[in-house]
């Protein structure tokens, strides 16, 4: 996979649930799962690798530098760590993990956005 694609890749996973952002303006989180896309390439054997890099750099930052969206973040890291799991055993092609990878993140992406739409619709009173 093609330099600038790792790193859209790393900065679209970061974004999803506004994690990377806050970091309080220093972008440690960031700069730690960057080296986790850098450190562990998307192929068979260093697949599981990479997602557990990202999982222990959000883990370790934790919701204060990922913001609201920490738990859907770590959700998406467990799924991702699944389909790890399934491209360094052979059962999914980099190819399949990677499609896999992306319908993850879009359904996460898709229900937090309608979980917001229905919160903002529905306040709760005290």
């Amino acid at each position: 996979m093609p330099l600038w694609t790792q790193c859209l890749a790393a900065v679209s996973v970061c974004l999803l649930a506004s994690g990377c952002v806050d970091d309080h303006g220093r972008g440690d989180m960031h700069a730690a799962v960057s080296e986790c896309f850098f450190k562990y390439p998307f192929a068979k054997g260093t697949a599981y690798q990479r997602f557990n890099c990202i999982y222990q750099a959000h883990a370790h930052y934790g919701p204060e530098a990922m913001g609201a969206q920490y738990s859907l973040r770590l959700q998406v890291d467990l799924a991702s760590l699944k389909v790890g799991q399934d491209v360094d055993s052979g059962t999914l092609t980099p190819e399949e993990g990677k499609t896999t990878l992306r319908w993850v993140t879009d359904k996460a992406y898709a229900q937090a956005s309608q979980l917001q739409a229905w919160l903002a619709a529905h306040p709760q009173r005290n």
